[in-house]
């Protein structure tokens, strides 16, 4: 019996330590910034208020259309799905994104990614389709890391590059649960990549 706790209280710290890492990690990554120029810009979608981007998604979308008028990729994929009215995220992301000065014909509509792993999927066919070979991922700070590991584990040669500063980042409460959801998820994604890679 003692053995048995004494493993028990080994398992336990172990995953303590793992989680704290992970959670660690994620944070520090969300400063991370790669300056190269690419094929494509990838932005994740985010909650939808009405007709109108939430702040975060706000954010997102100004960055990443700020990246397009300093030349750092030509084509702007915009991923998101349903926002429960006749828009998608990625019909909001767009509205704006032209109110910014990127042109329509610069826009891509990904109406199917509703999960990061299948933004990422969708992405990775419409490169595939037209022989595009690189990508500038742009999602909130706290997102980052995991776009990074799934655009890896499906072999793309993906750059990060985060707005400095959304409404979530800013937030310390905020920013720890939205971390902590991160970490929930990632373990959650990889687990699906584990049993099903393709």
């Amino acid at each position: 019996m003692k053995r048995f706790f004494q493993t028990l209280i080994i398992l336990i710290c172990t995953a303590g330590a793992v989680l704290a890492l992970t959670y660690a990690g994620i944070d520090l990554y969300g400063y991370k910034q790669q300056s190269e120029r690419a094929d494509v810009i990838c932005l994740f979608g985010a909650a939808v208020w009405g007709d109108n981007p939430s702040p975060e998604l706000e954010a997102r979308i100004l960055w990443a259309a700020r990246l397009y008028r300093e030349g750092r990729a030509p084509l702007l994929f915009l991923s998101g799905g349903p926002t429960g009215s006749n828009l998608t995220e990625s019909d909001v992301m767009g509205a704006v994104a032209i109110e910014q000065g990127v042109p329509r014909s610069a826009l891509i509509f990904d109406n199917a990614g509703v999960t990061t792993a299948q933004t990422l999927i969708n992405l990775k066919r419409y490169m595939q389709g037209n022989a595009l070979t690189s990508c500038l991922m742009v999602s909130s700070p706290f997102h980052m890391a995991r776009i990074m590991v799934l655009a890896r584990l499906n072999r793309l040669q993906a750059f990060t590059c985060p707005p400095a500063e959304t409404p979530v980042w800013l937030s310390v409460h905020q920013r720890a649960r939205a971390i902590a959801r991160e970490e929930l998820a990632l373990f959650k994604d990889l687990l699906v990549f584990a049993v099903s890679p393709d």
